[in-house]
């Protein structure tokens, strides 16, 4: 049940004050104060909590358990498939930078018919691959570098 707050008045004379009930939904809530007050009207319906109680606590412990899991399966994957994620990291920010430089999208290059398409066109993939291969080795100097046994230093001893 979530709780909601409104503003009512319950007298042509009177002030306005704001009440409060617990409801599953906007609407039963005002039904709920026009049962209880009999108001001249009902402004400002509004929910201020969610849950309540052990709900609440619950619901959220099962959120960060999802979200915990959620990134540890991320830095796995990144661990794991270092080179193929800079790879397409590369891949995306050239084409969306030769995108940029030529003004034209991919899907632009198709429709002109004077050639420079074509050549703007062969500049965006060039830049892409570019780009990509720099991820991949990249990637894969980073990968190296997890996968790199950790050796403890010596210790010289002078006397």
């Amino acid at each position: 049940m979530a709780t909601w707050k409104a503003d009512i008045k319950t007298t042509s004379t009177g002030s306005i004050y704001s009440v409060t009930v617990e409801a599953g939904a906007s609407y039963v809530a005002k039904e709920e104060i026009e049962r209880l007050y009999r108001p001249i009207f009902v402004r400002n319906l509004r929910q201020v909590s969610r849950n309540s109680g052990s709900e609440s606590s619950s619901e959220s412990s099962v959120g960060g358990a999802i979200a915990l899991v959620g990134l540890i399966a991320a830095g796995w994957a990144f661990v794991s498939f270092t080179p193929w994620i800079l790879m397409g990291l590369g891949g995306a920010a050239g084409t969306w930078i030769g995108q940029k430089v030529t003004g034209q999208t991919i899907e632009e290059y198709n429709e002109r018919d004077d050639g420079l398409g074509n050549k703007r066109a062969a500049a965006v993939v060039a830049l892409a691959l570019l780009l990509g291969g720099i991820g991949f080795v990249k990637g894969d100097e980073i990968k190296k570098g997890f996968d790199a046994p950790s050796v403890p230093a010596e210790v010289n001893k002078t006397k």
